[in-house]
């Protein structure tokens, strides 16, 4: 995968998050072990058998860009177009129109906005109002908006591969700039599922987490007491340059993307063992792509989303790729405090394993009350923990059979 003519590396870090928006309060509150997840504020939830969610509370898309045209834009474009404002000016960047590409993703997309538009034109008689803002029902719309209000001319691309996205988005964004198409690439994904038809959806899929008494307590990876995932919602984008070109403009560098691999397991017999062995042969590929054996890694962002079949797949895949070490290596799980955001998910990751290696610290997996003896790795438990990171390894796998890994590096002087 590396081409030693063009190094990418990440230079900047957008967070629009339900624990806080900006890279820091975003990265105190994991750090503090803080959970997002509260009653659904969205709409009354009180008839659903899942009544909680992780939303990003009090956001005003008016901070980022000029009201009317946030008004032309549905939640899940705001959210995003602020993620990736955000990450070019933590990146200190002054965008080159055309030596810019944007690889963005979403799986939802305005899937919700649509369906409750739509309703209320019904209730209404008439769905005359449903047509201005079609075309912000589809995918690519997050992407366009972003190119609009950066006047971003390169190549722009729209993935959507479940909860791998966000660091499928990366991947092409690194092929982009490794080509020597563009030297810059904006990369990242958006997501907003807490709507009426979304959550019933997922809830009648049997995925959604019923512990409502306490929303702070629900979401629980690799604990024993795990009953299922948590919705949650936001965006996160990154600056990916090539190496030159970002020491050339004295640009602040977080990581080096040094290993990716995806493959889709296949449908029949999808059993934890057979799924595990699939995702360890993912893992060990990005680790190849790195020039990295398996057990050189330092830290692991998993993808932890609370579900017991994944959960124990995410177990056993990591001692089948990392050997014995696997006991030995911390592994944490952000949805334990910001909720399952699909797409952005794993973006989130990512931009928490860069403040990780910054800080040499590693946020917690909280919830964990009840050890799981299948899940018997070192996920971190419930408080955050110093750890000198030189290679992480990112991982995500989503409904469909999808699985993607990436590895980062911290660069050293």
């Amino acid at each position: 995968m590396r081409d030693r003519a063009r190094r990418v590396v990440i230079t900047g870090l957008g967070v629009v998050a339900p624990n806080g928006v900006g890279k820091e309060p975003f990265w105190r509150n994991l750090v503090s072990g803080t959970s997002a997840v509260d009653y659904i504020s969205a709409f009354d939830a009180s008839s659903y058998a899942s009544r909680i969610a992780a939303e990003v509370r009090n956001f005003d898309p008016g901070q980022y860009v000029h009201s009317r045209s946030a008004s032309q834009m549905w939640r899940v474009s705001q959210l995003g177009v602020a993620s990736a404002l955000l990450a070019v000016e933590d990146a200190q960047l002054r965008v080159s129109s055309s030596r810019t590409a944007i690889c963005f993703g979403t799986t939802l997309g305005a899937m919700g906005s649509g369906a409750d538009l739509h309703a209320s034109s019904l209730a209404k008689g008439s769905v005359r109002g449903v047509l201005p803002m079609f075309a912000e029902s589809i995918p690519h719309a997050i992407t366009s908006h972003i190119a609009a209000v950066l006047r971003i001319t390169g190549p722009t691309l729209t993935v959507s591969s479940n909860c791998c996205t966000g660091l499928d988005a990366i991947q092409q964004s690194c092929l982009q700039i490794r080509s020597g198409v563009v030297d810059v690439a904006i990369a990242g994904a958006s997501e907003t599922p807490v709507f009426p038809i979304i959550v019933a959806a997922f809830s009648r899929l049997g995925l959604l987490s019923t512990r409502n008494g306490d929303p702070r307590l629900a979401s629980r990876p690799y604990d024993r007491l795990r009953d299922g995932l948590v919705l949650g919602e936001g965006a996160g984008a990154l600056v990916l340059e090539d190496l030159n070109f970002a020491t050339k403009r004295n640009a602040p560098i977080y990581s080096e993307v040094v290993g990716y691999a995806a493959a889709t397991a296949p449908s029949e017999n999808r059993t934890p063992a057979k799924t595990s062995s699939f995702l360890s042969h993912v893992i060990k590929a990005a680790c190849q792509a790195g020039n990295l054996d398996p057990s050189a890694i330092d830290y692991v962002s998993a993808h932890g989303s609370s579900l017991p079949f994944t959960d124990l797949c995410d177990t056993l895949a990591f001692k089948l790729a990392l050997g014995p070490k696997a006991y030995r290596i911390p592994i944490s799980s952000l949805k334990s405090m910001l909720g399952q955001s699909i797409s952005a998910g794993s973006v989130f990751q990512v931009i928490s394993t860069c403040l990780a290696m910054r800080d040499s610290m590693v946020p917690p997996t909280i919830n964990q009350e009840v050890p799981d003896p299948d899940c018997d790795l070192d996920y971190v438990p419930n408080r955050a923990r110093p750890c000198s990171i030189g290679d992480a390894l990112v991982n995500a796998h989503g409904m469909g059979g999808s699985v993607s890994a990436l590895v980062l590096r911290r660069l050293t002087n």
